[in-house]
């Protein structure tokens, strides 16, 4: 991939996730980043979507990524470090609860009302908690009622599949992608693990779209670990 189409992918995946339109080569060539005619631009999708990083979907001349895209992008272009101080705020102000189910109840809503997904935690063999499901439903992925019936199904096994997660650990934030993620292919998940300081295991995830912003997820999903774990 060359530089060019490095920067192509990166403002086309920012651009979906914002959108959730189908990105053209026009728009593109507006950009004052890429400084290329729409007809280089064509050329560099069609390379791009040659090699899987892009799809055009039926109804558009746009294109979109693919989880192959998606998973480009997190690896070459996501902040290592970022800094939310106000969100980071936020999410303290709900962990001074010394009971750990209830603080992670009230971090989970606080998850899901700030990064517009749901959330799901397991804790120990017994205690788990979704809520932010709703949210989804808001989204544009979701608006079919055939859609809304898959993740209904994928919800009725949510704690099969949270039980099988318990039993690994993750050293940082696991980012699945579509394909690769137990909730189906239309979603993304963000994982982490925790033992609280009794020793009690956990895992904590954010449920999405693949179009998530996923920068701003694993900062939170970072600071929630933090704020469990001292």
């Amino acid at each position: 991939m060359t530089q060019r189409q490095e920067q192509i992918l990166k403002l086309l995946v920012e651009s979906y996730i914002q959108s959730a339109e189908p990105v053209s080569s026009s728009w593109l060539a507006q950009l004052p980043d890429i400084g290329v005619s729409s007809a280089t631009i064509r050329n560099d999708l069609a390379e791009l979507e040659e090699e899987g990083y892009l799809v055009s979907p039926h109804t558009s001349a746009g294109r979109i990524p693919t989880d192959t895209g998606y998973r480009y992008y997190i690896e070459t272009f996501l902040e290592q470090k970022r800094r939310l101080e106000r969100e980071y705020k936020q999410l303290v102000d709900q962990s001074r609860v010394r009971n750990m189910e209830v603080r992670l109840r009230q971090l989970c809503v606080q998850l899901a009302a700030l990064t517009g997904n749901a959330v799901v935690f397991t804790l120990g063999p017994r205690h788990s908690y979704t809520t932010g499901i709703s949210r989804l439903f808001e989204l544009p992925e979701f608006a079919s009622a055939d859609q809304m019936r898959r993740f209904s199904q994928l919800m009725d096994v949510m704690d099969a599949t949270m039980a099988q997660l318990m039993r690994r650990r993750f050293d940082d934030v696991c980012i699945l992608i579509g394909n690769e993620n137990p909730f189906g292919e239309q979603l993304s998940s963000l994982f982490i693990s925790f033992d609280d300081p009794s020793g009690v295991h956990g895992v904590v995830s954010i449920i999405g779209p693949t179009r998530m912003n996923y920068g701003y997820n694993r900062a939170l999903l970072r600071e929630v670990r933090r704020l469990l774990t001292n």
